[in-house]
């Protein structure tokens, strides 16, 4: 996504009258890595980023960046903590936090699927993983699992789940973790206990893995659908990805969550040529209310506490005899502007 925004920018001229380049540094999938990163960046002079995507990610980071005279565009960490009690003025979320992300897809899920009345939740054992069970049970939640990321065996938390009286499962776990909880998962039958599976994002990359064996009733985040409404014909932002991430990676089939990092390079990009500068202060005046256009609608970051707000997206996945053998059906857009909370940097959100 960052680099079909780049490539897209450099063909029309770049920024500010040059060319803009990518530099990489790997965070490790872990805090410190990501802490080590940014130090690492701006200490060779790199003062804007995209990073953090990843709750503990973007937790490490932001208490850091001031001291670092550098700002951070974080494309999807969701913990509520850090656009509150953990504000940073140098630090932008262009994602949905876990209010709007959770709290969304369960009041979707429990609305959609009236008839499932109890439902069961697996989520990181960690400060976002609390924020998921809060915002998404909304009193429905039957039975609650918390599970380390950092583990290959899921049985123990399987167990639980099966033996929940839940009708539904929402899973709030991502990536690899979320995959290989639904193979172990499905070897017990897990995927036929639950009248309807959710999960937070991980979307086209558990059909891929699955393939046929992907459960029939799962429904996931989803960051962007090129080939269905609304983002196939509403948004021209959508058509203009599309055509990059065919230059960029040689294949139009790619997880949705490009969309992510591709918004989050699109608001420093508009935010640098807003300035007219690369300056960090004046970077951070320019984000603050930046509004502009993306792939999955239009977006704005509320200058109070730099969050990010446009709309979320919920499809059903699945394998398909079609090319690639996968793909996305019946997309829901969710409203964030409906499902916000007011901005209130530097205090602890409650229900």
């Amino acid at each position: 996504g960052i680099k079909a925004a780049q490539m897209q920018w450099n063909e029309n001229g770049g920024l500010l009258g040059r060319q803009i380049e990518i530099v990489v540094r790997d965070d490790k999938f872990s805090s410190a890595g990501a802490v080590a990163a940014v130090r690492e960046l701006a200490g060779e002079g790199v003062n804007v980023s995209i990073g953090a995507g990843q709750s503990p990610m973007a937790l490490a980071i932001a208490p850091i960046l001031r001291e670092l005279n550098a700002v951070v565009v974080a494309p999807a960490p969701t913990v509520m903590s850090v656009t509150h009690e953990n504000f940073s003025p140098n630090f932008f979320r262009a994602a949905s936090n876990a209010l709007m992300l959770y709290g969304g897809i369960g009041s979707l899920m429990a609305t959609r699927f009236a008839d499932v009345k109890t439902w069961a939740v697996i989520a990181p054992d960690s400060e976002n993983g609390r924020d998921v069970v809060r915002f998404f049970n909304k009193g429905v939640t039957d039975a609650t699992a918390y599970a380390s990321l950092n583990k290959a065996d899921y049985k123990v938390e399987i167990n639980s789940l099966m033996n929940s009286g839940a009708d539904g499962l929402f899973i709030g776990i991502t990536a690899a973790p979320c995959v290989s909880l639904l193979q172990q998962g499905r070897g017990v039958g897990m995927d036929r206990k639950f009248k309807v599976i959710g999960e937070a994002g991980t979307e086209l990359m558990i059909a891929k893995a699955m393939g046929k064996s992907t459960p029939n009733n799962l429904w996931g985040t989803t960051f962007w659908a090129p080939e269905l409404e609304p983002f196939k014909s509403e948004f021209p932002v959508s058509k203009q990805l599309s055509t990059y991430i065919q230059k960029v990676a040689g294949t139009p089939w790619v997880p949705g969550i490009v969309q992510a990092s591709h918004r989050s390079a699109l608001a420093i990009f508009n935010a640098v040529k807003k300035a007219n500068s690369t300056e960090t202060p004046a970077v951070i005046q320019a984000l603050e209310g930046l509004q502009f256009d993306t792939a999955a609608g239009p977006y704005r970051i509320r200058k109070e506490d730099h969050q990010g707000i446009g709309s979320c997206y919920f499809a059903k996945i699945g394998a398909r005899d079609a090319a690639p053998g996968y793909g996305l059906e019946e997309v829901v857009r969710l409203d964030e502007n409906l499902i916000a909370e007011p901005p209130a940097p530097g205090r602890k959100y409650e229900l």
